[in-house]
């Protein structure tokens, strides 16, 4: 007989690794606080600015500084717009000439098919086949709309004001924004099945995580420690019957879920004076960033991937392996379902460099 949790969902067993593939790699490894990836997989993508998201077909888009314009009048002060940039396997190209000039558009999402979706001065924006496509303008009771993550059926979720009342809202491109969750809910991310994760303030007024499947029915995401501020950072893909969300507890506590268990698990970098996760992927692979242990920002974080052992994940930049002892913020942005991970840094001048590693 199936145990179903208090959602009516069913409960599982703690997830076990030991059969996943990045296991023998990780477990040969020498554990120093977080263990050194043997021999990761780094292609460089040449970035002209910082890379924001990537599909799970490596499709990675970021933004970049487009113009600057230096102002005659008194003070004198330059003012720079920044473009949308999509790499798409192979090379990058930019994307200036899809906005004007001073639209300062920026990409934060990008899906398999290379569409896009982000914001500018006008409001958030949906890009695809070379088209852009503004969300407020069809509605004139939703304004203010702004898209956060978009899945591979097309689907961006955001939030905008609907009728003066901030809601969670869905959109496709050339549509009009359509609410998806009762007002009080606040969407981050959505997956290909249409689940969405996301906070709301509880009956305490702390930020809790929940996810919400496509026909709106909320699973609330136990949060780490009643008494703190808990909010989800991304949804994995629903894969083999396993469905993962990633996210941060105040005070350098960040968690992974699985859907259907009854607590979250705490992941942990010993020593660590600053600690975040930016996603994940249905086997539970999380990718973070972190300063290491006796360092200190800007030039002491690293990249880290947790595997099955929430306790010690794995430095991805051991050996320097994509970034030099030099660089400053070195991190991870996100982790697909193949298991790459988009990584970066950026050096004292301000240039961005951005790869993609492959944990063996």
């Amino acid at each position: 007989m199936t145990n179903l949790n208090s959602q009516g969902i069913p409960m599982k067993a703690p997830f076990n690794f030991t059969h996943h593939p990045l296991k023998a790699g990780l477990m040969a490894c020498i554990a120093t606080g977080a263990m050194a990836v043997a021999a990761p997989a780094v292609q460089e993508i040449n970035s002209p600015g910082p890379a924001m998201r990537m599909s799970n077909s490596g499709l990675v888009t970021g933004f970049y500084v487009a113009k600057c314009v230096t102002l005659s009048s008194q003070p004198k002060r330059t003012i720079c717009y920044n473009a949308p940039w999509i790499f798409d396997g192979q090379r990058v190209s930019k994307l200036a000439g899809k906005f004007p000039s001073n639209a300062n558009a920026k990409a934060v999402a990008v899906n398999d098919a290379g569409e896009l979706v982000g914001a500018d001065l006008t409001g958030a924006w949906y890009l695809s086949n070379g088209m852009v496509d503004y969300a407020d303008g069809g509605d004139p009771t939703i304004t203010n709309s702004r898209l956060f993550a978009l899945n591979n059926n097309g689907v961006a979720v955001g939030m905008a004001n609907v009728s003066s009342v901030y809601r969670a809202i869905t959109y496709q491109f050339n549509g009009v924004p359509v609410p998806a969750l009762p007002a009080g809910n606040v969407s981050v991310d959505i997956d290909d099945a249409g689940w969405i994760a996301g906070w709301f303030k509880n009956s305490a007024n702390l930020e809790q995580g929940f996810v919400a499947d496509a026909g709106g029915t909320i699973t609330v995401i136990p949060s780490l420690d009643p008494a703190i501020n808990c909010r989800p950072a991304r949804i994995s893909q629903f894969n083999n019957g396993e469905m993962w969300v990633a996210g941060n507890c105040a005070g350098n506590r960040p968690y992974r879920y699985r859907l259907g268990e009854t607590t979250a698990q705490e992941l942990s970098y010993p020593g660590s004076s600053n600690l975040s996760i930016v996603s994940i992927n249905s086997r539970g692979e999380a990718a973070g960033t972190a300063v290491k242990p006796g360092a200190y920002a800007p030039d002491g974080y690293t990249a880290l991937l947790w595997a099955a052992d929430p306790t010690t994940p794995s430095d991805l930049n051991a050996g320097q392996a994509f970034a030099p002892a030099s660089a400053w913020n070195v991190h991870a942005t996100d982790i697909n379902e193949a298991g790459t991970v988009l990584t970066g840094y950026n050096d004292t001048s301000g240039n961005f460099f951005t790869f993609l590693v492959q944990a063996n």
